[in-house]
């Protein structure tokens, strides 16, 4: 399992914990960048680009995810 794997399971499972984020959710990413500085650090150390594309294939995963949601959303709301 690569190191960039292991950042995003630890970031999906801090996420899990949570049954909601209230009306601010942003106000917990300083919180969890926080609890992921050291294995950033660690993927910032190895240097690897396949550990970036990782990281960046998940993050466009999210905004897919998030934009599919949002529509959900806007349809449930006509």
């Amino acid at each position: 399992m690569s190191r960039a794997t292991r950042l995003i399971r630890k970031l999906d499972k801090a996420l899990a914990l949570h049954q909601s984020f209230g009306d601010d959710p942003e106000a917990f990413v300083d919180d969890f960048v926080e609890a992921l500085e050291q294995d950033v650090e660690t993927i910032q150390a190895k240097d690897k680009p396949t550990h970036w594309a990782e990281i960046y294939v998940e993050r466009d995963r999210a905004l897919i995810k998030q934009q599919v949601l949002n529509r959900i959303m806007q349809k449930g709301s006509e």
